[in-house]
């Protein structure tokens, strides 16, 4: 219950102007969508003229352990990270660092769900950039000639 009121602030929070631009809801996380994950990464998402990049903080993350995908119109960023409490002698004084199973999943506008993406990771940072040019699939469709009907 008391992790559900803190997603509601975090929400409302997101939401907020910031800066003096007027928040877009273009992007969002789907509570509702069922994601399995001991934690949810940092994320970032901003956008130029001709793109929309999103990055998330996976510090210690390899890209073995990532696996991204765009699923009913919401792209799925799943992963784990490799903690070090398998390791003996060590005993923790401070853990502020997830380690674990993630998962993020944002929704995504119509309009961007078929276009090109791209992903690297570099120094800590997955940045998924997707392109605001559609590029619309055509799938040319062959008239059969007219059959003949016996009579």
């Amino acid at each position: 219950m008391a992790a559900h009121i803190i997603r509601v602030f975090r929400d409302l929070a997101d939401m907020a102007p910031r800066r003096g631009t007027a928040a877009r809801p273009l992007f969002y996380n789907d509570v509702d969508d069922v994601c399995v994950g001991n934690w949810v990464p940092n994320t970032d998402i901003f956008e130029t003229e001709t793109e929309v990049i999103i990055c998330l903080e996976l510090a210690n993350v390899s890209r073995e352990q990532i696996s991204i995908k765009v699923k009913d119109g919401k792209l799925h960023i799943h992963g784990i990270r490799r903690g070090m409490h398998d390791q003996h002698g060590l005993y923790f004084h401070q853990m502020e660092i997830h380690c674990g199973d993630f998962c993020k999943v944002i929704s995504l506008p119509a309009t961007m769900e078929h276009n090109e993406i791209s992903a690297s990771l570099q120094d800590g940072i997955l940045e998924i950039r997707i392109s605001k040019q559609s590029h619309p699939v055509e799938i040319p469709i062959v008239l059969e000639p007219e059959r003949k009907t016996k009579s």
